[in-house]
This record gives structure tokens, sequence and C-alpha cells, in this order.
């Protein structure tokens, strides 16, 4: 996790190659002024020796800004830079020119702990928010209440893109400080911001149930024991998977019937529904069209008998309950060995 210490004017460095704006210069420069507004999303130092990779930020996190853009039809006024190593995601400017600058490992780690991908959309749209809201250049610094508005403009955002209230505020929930600092309010503070964005949106734009109900049923995590440890996972954030132009309910009847459901995310279930959710048989698409869960659903969860497929290769067939294996099934594991046992939430037991 982020170290979660109180904002005291971090400073690093832009290397020429990563915007037009440092095209004569050869080597690294300092860019932030003491008093410069350097918004980060926890509130956490940056070490000062970090140095910007020099290769710009991929193309789907520009999709990605673009579609929480989108929704309030605004166009992008700052450009979007990777830099690694600082283990966060900023909003600041630059000789005038805006930029977001975020580390995509960390954006993976966050995405990975709370297994959903609107967590990194949700702090992505926080930090947009700092430049739309003009907190970057009012030359007050890091206040509590501009993360309280940028909060508030994230929660509009994802409940337009198609996030439920939940998966809205996951991000703050996992990274917010506890104790409020001079830049940062506490977390309670930042969740209830984020809530009302969301129920705002919700009042002035109401979802009909195929829109609001929970885009993705949450991951099962893999087996992890003694004699095996955890396999990294597929990269999911910020990879190229292409973003669907279309979404929502795109063939047959997602209400009461047959049909498929291609989420914001860009994941899709194909199967039955009634009154909007899945329930009855159906199969969970990931991102890049592979299968990840193929099954029964009640009530939009998984449940009854089913496979599940992992990002790092392993399966899992058997009984499921409340989304994650429970009761008794079979544990394939990516180099061919399995494991019959009774699963709890998850995980084997005795």
């Amino acid at each position: 996790m982020p170290v979660r210490l109180a904002l005291s004017l971090p400073i690093f460095f832009l290397s020429a190659a990563m915007s037009p704006l440092f095209a004569q210069n050869t080597a690294p420069i300092r860019p932030f002024a003491s008093g410069a507004f350097i918004c980060n999303y926890t509130g956490g130092s940056v070490n000062p020796d970090i140095i910007c990779s020099q290769k710009p930020s991929n193309g789907h996190a520009e999709k990605v800004v673009d579609r929480i853009l989108k929704p309030i039809g605004l166009i992008r006024n700052f450009k979007v830079v990777e830099c690694a190593n600082t283990d966060n995601c900023f909003a600041t400017v630059l000789k005038g020119q805006r930029f977001i600058v975020y580390d995509a490992a960390f954006m993976q780690g966050i995405e990975e702990q709370t297994e959903t991908d609107w967590s990194a959309i949700s702090i992505m749209a926080h930090e947009i928010g700092h430049h739309l809201q003009g907190h970057t250049i009012d030359g007050r610094g890091g206040q509590p209440i501009k993360e309280i508005e940028a909060d508030k403009f994230s929660g509009f955002v994802l409940h337009q893109l198609g996030a439920s209230l939940d998966e809205s505020v996951v991000a703050v929930r996992t990274l917010g400080d506890e104790y409020a600092t001079s830049t940062h309010p506490a977390k309670p503070a930042r969740v209830e911001a984020i809530r009302k964005g969301w129920l705002e949106a919700e009042a002035m734009y109401p979802k009909s149930r195929n829109y609001a109900k929970t885009p993705t049923a949450v991951a099962p995590k893999p087996v992890v024991t003694a004699s095996r440890p955890a396999i990294a996972t597929r990269p999911v954030v910020m990879s190229k998977a292409p973003v669907r132009s279309k979404t929502g309910c795109v063939s047959g009847d997602c209400q009461d019937g047959t049909g498929v459901f291609v989420y914001p995310t860009g994941e899709r279930y194909a199967g039955e529904f009634e009154e909007g959710d899945k329930h009855g048989e159906g199969v969970e698409y990931y991102t890049d069209g592979k299968v990840k869960y193929r099954g029964n659903f009640r009530d939009n969860l998984r449940s009854d008998y089913g496979v599940y497929y992992y990002r790092n290769g392993d399966k899992y067939m058997g009984w499921f309950q409340k989304n994650v294996p429970n009761g008794k099934g079979t544990y394939y594991f990516s180099d061919g060995d399995k494991l019959a046992a009774t699963f709890r939430n998850g995980q084997p037991v005795q």
C-alpha cells in the first residue's frame, strides 16, 4: 500500500521526451516550484529521486480518460503521461500545461486488490476533477475541500459510466486514510462525498435496472497454499483490450429472457435474465473475449454449479454461493495438478 503521509511539496522529474513542452531539453528538469499544486490520490509523499520513464501514456489509458469526459460533454484539456515508481496518480500543472501523471503498476495493483477496474477508473476521474474544477491553477495549494469536490465529481462520473454506488467508493475505501491530514479528509468524509455525487447523478439521470446493477461479479481469488505461492495474474489495468463503443443490452431480452449485456468495463454476459438480473444459465467473458465463468446465476450472483477460469491459468469446477466457490469442487492448477476439496468463501477447508 502507498505510504499515507501528508503531502509535503513532493518533487519529481518529467523527462524531455514525455511532452512537446520539453522538446528542446536533453536532461531531466525540476518542474514543480515550491507552493505548486500537486494532488495525489492517497495524500502520500513522493520520493524526490524518482525520474519518469520516457514512454508516453498507452492508448488504452487515453481511451479511459476520454470515456470519463464523454458523459459530461467535455474535451480533454490536459496531457496523460505514465511515470513508474511513483505508487500513485497525480494532477498537476507545468509551465501552463496540465498533466495527469499515473503509475501503471499502482493502478494495476489497486485493481487486483479490489478485483474490479472501477477502482482505477474512479482514481483517474478524481484527478481529472481537480483539473476541471480549477484546483490546479488557483494558487491555494492542496486543501481538504478540493479533495471532497474531486471525490464528488468522481462519484457523479462513475454513475454515468454505469458503476454501482459500492463500486464507485471501492478505491477510497481501500486507499483512504482513517485520519484527516492538512491536504486530505479522512476516509468517511471522502466516501460520503462520492456517495453524494453518485446520488446527484442518479436524481438527474436515473438508470434502468440493466445499467444500475453490478457490472461484473466479484472475482474469487486463486487458491494459495504453503507449497504453492501466488502466481501473478495477467495485467488488467491499462491493457490494450478494445473499448466497446456500445454498452448495455446489445441483443435479446436482458430483462426477462435470454440476451447479451455489455458492461462499461468491456466485459460481457450472455445468458438468462430475470427482472434485469443475471438469473439462470449464462457465461461471463473477460474484456479480451475469453471465458471467465460458465454456469448458473441467482439474483445476479454466481450460484449452484459452475466453472470459473482464473486469469493465472487455474480453473475451478464445482459449487458456488454468493459469487465464489462454496461447497464441493475441484481446483485445477495451471501446471496440471488438481485439488479436490470442500471450499468456503473461495478457499479449500479441511
